[in-house]
């Protein structure tokens, strides 16, 4: 099997539960209240007990993949279902590719009502000196025990035929059978993923397949052991009870562990750093739970992050805050938008995710974006007391070599004092400050001047040209900050009409209240730049493409915190169209 056929069905079943949500937009309405709407699937992943507690990430599809392929082509518009019946089959295809297998045939008389995807480890043998292979386990449930047994004496009786060398192994009370490999030692790295697919089936209710049997050996330990795996796990278990019964999937994330797979290297280093840096004294969350439930316009994961061991959060609670009045002034153009409270701490709370993806440098994202525009310490005097509501906008268009951005603050003593310190700084960046009107409105502009010696090339006097590196105006009652003419036009013009919100606005509403604020994400703007900065990105990109190219937005609500958990909501706004 190669080895597409393991990260396929990791990302497949996390996306599968996204996918889910797609038929809802067609056709539900209050008189189609459909069970897996009002009630979700299984409440909970039971093969969690067969992984391990440190594998990096975990996903649970909770209801038969038929039935959930069946409501999403029934709930589609008509002139739809030819494409969701297409988009089924493209995801069946990358799930059994090379196995020989077909899912209404060989596969749905038999599952069950849980699909338990797992990378168990970033590298099986820990030897990064030749090379990671990691650890993939799939558990399914099986509601017809022999059916099951029947189906896998079939499938290894083929490989047999075709040649393999099987080999029959007994471990913990199971019977593993597996491919002989040329090179059996997990050590010295078999050329062929085909060669090491194994199985086992436990208690004749779990088939669990691997892409080794090592990953299985691991898996039958953990469910052993009292406390090495994931069902067991204190982690998992509080942040269970913060999260909502009603689901379609479970997912957790270990962000040390995917760090490692992703980038081949541990986290808590590069994250601490960019922490330090921040000055940042508080703890830092390392580990989460995600609990996914359908809604009508698409699907929402309820979060619960826990702090690192040794380590504690700030208690948080949200306030009574009413984001409208921030809202007004986001444009639907927007790549990124961000309504909150205290912006400093915006970077701090988002950097064990960011660096997860972009090591030493996630962290420092939106320091980084202010300093380039405006020279080395304009970010930490934009930030400095920044302690009010803010919205931050930014618009990255395709090929953008850097983004446009703005940021709106109450006006006050904090926001006069931080655009006193960066006219301070661009100045000594060498940069211009002069003034225009902008709808009537006077505006502080930064400028960079420079000679355009392509004029006496060509026989005319030299030139001096201005770029805008930035501007400065009150909007409303806010301080506006922004690095073009056009975003700082739009502000003004939203101020002087009549109150308008951006499209997805409306969702917030299912968000719980009151909150900390949103973060939202143009999917369509974004999937390009994470493509250019994560290379692996275009693999799962292509293998969940299905599923993804329905995805339009997507928002994060950040609710309160404890000394332990750190909890949100993510919102994925699904589309047939």
């Amino acid at each position: 099997m190669k080895f597409r056929t393991f990260i396929v069905p990791l990302i497949a079943a996390a996306g599968l539960v996204l996918i889910l949500g797609l038929g809802f937009l067609g056709g539900l309405n209050l008189r189609n209240p459909l069970y897996l709407l009002e009630k979700g699937g299984q409440s909970l992943p039971m093969a969690l007990q067969f992984v391990p507690k440190q594998s990096s990430v975990v996903a649970s599809v909770l209801v038969r993949p038929d039935r959930l392929a069946s409501l999403w082509e029934y709930l589609a518009a008509p002139k739809l279902r030819q494409s969701v019946q297409q988009d089924v089959q493209a995801i069946e295809r990358s799930l059994l590719a090379n196995t020989g297998l077909t899912y209404a045939t060989d596969i749905q008389p038999w599952i069950g009502d849980e699909i338990t995807v797992a990378l168990v480890s970033p590298d099986l043998d820990q030897n990064a000196d030749n090379g990671y292979r990691p650890g993939y386990l799939v558990v399914l449930t099986c509601r017809d025990s022999q059916a099951a047994q029947a189906q896998l004496e079939l499938f290894w009786q083929n490989r047999a035929i075709t040649g393999a060398a099987l080999t029959f192994e007994d471990f913990s009370g199971s019977r593993l059978i597996y491919a002989q490999s040329s090179t059996p030692q997990i050590e010295t790295k078999v050329e062929s993923d085909l060669e090491q697919f194994a199985t086992t089936l436990v208690a004749d209710r779990f088939l669990l397949v691997a892409n080794h049997p090592e990953v299985l050996r691991q898996a039958l330990m953990a469910a052993q052991a009292a406390d090495a795996n994931l069902q067991t796990d204190p982690r998992y278990k509080t942040a269970l009870q913060l999260l909502p019964s009603q689901r379609v999937g479970l997912l957790t994330i270990n962000l040390p562990a995917v760090a490692h797979w992703l980038h081949h290297r541990p986290l808590p280093k590069a994250l601490s750093q960019a922490l330090n840096h921040l000055g940042d004294q508080d703890g830092t969350v390392d580990w989460g739970l995600m609990s996914v439930r359908l809604t009508r316009q698409g699907m929402m994961a309820d979060m619960a992050w826990v702090a690192a061991g040794g380590q504690q959060l700030s208690p948080s609670s949200p306030p009574a805050q009413d984001w409208s009045s921030l809202a007004r002034y986001l444009p639907d153009s927007l790549s990124l938008a961000v309504l909150g409270t205290d912006l400093a701490t915006l970077g701090k709370e988002l950097a064990p995710f960011l660096d997860t993806l972009f090591p030493d440098r996630g962290a420092m994202l939106v320091p980084t974006m202010v300093d380039q525009t405006f020279g080395p310490g304009a970010a930490a005097a934009i930030l400095a007391g920044a302690t009010q509501d803010y919205a931050l906008g930014v618009d990255a268009p395709l090929g953008a070599t850097t983004p446009d951005w703005f940021l709106l603050r109450p006006q006050g003593e904090s926001m006069t004092t931080a655009v006193q310190r960066l006219t301070e700084l661009v100045r000594q960046q060498g940069l211009g400050v002069g003034t225009v009107e902008i709808q009537g409105q006077p505006t502080t502009v930064w400028t960079r001047l420079s000679l355009n010696r392509q004029d006496r090339q060509s026989g005319q006097p030299l030139a001096i040209t201005a770029e805008v590196a930035g501007l400065q105006t009150e909007v409303g009652d806010y301080g506006a900050i922004a690095t073009s003419a056009d975003a700082l036009d739009t502000l003004l013009s939203r101020s002087q009409a009549a109150a308008q919100y951006p499209d997805w606005w409306l969702l917030t509403e299912q968000f719980r209240q009151p909150n900390h604020g949103y973060i939202h994400i143009d999917w369509s703007q974004v999937q390009n730049s994470l493509g250019q900065h994560l290379p692996r990105f275009r693999l799962w990109q292509a293998a969940a493409q299905p599923g993804l190219k329905h995805l339009q937005q997507v928002t994060l609500a950040r609710y309160g915190r404890t000394q332990q958990v750190q909890t949100g909501s993510l919102f994925f706004q699904l589309s047939n169209s």
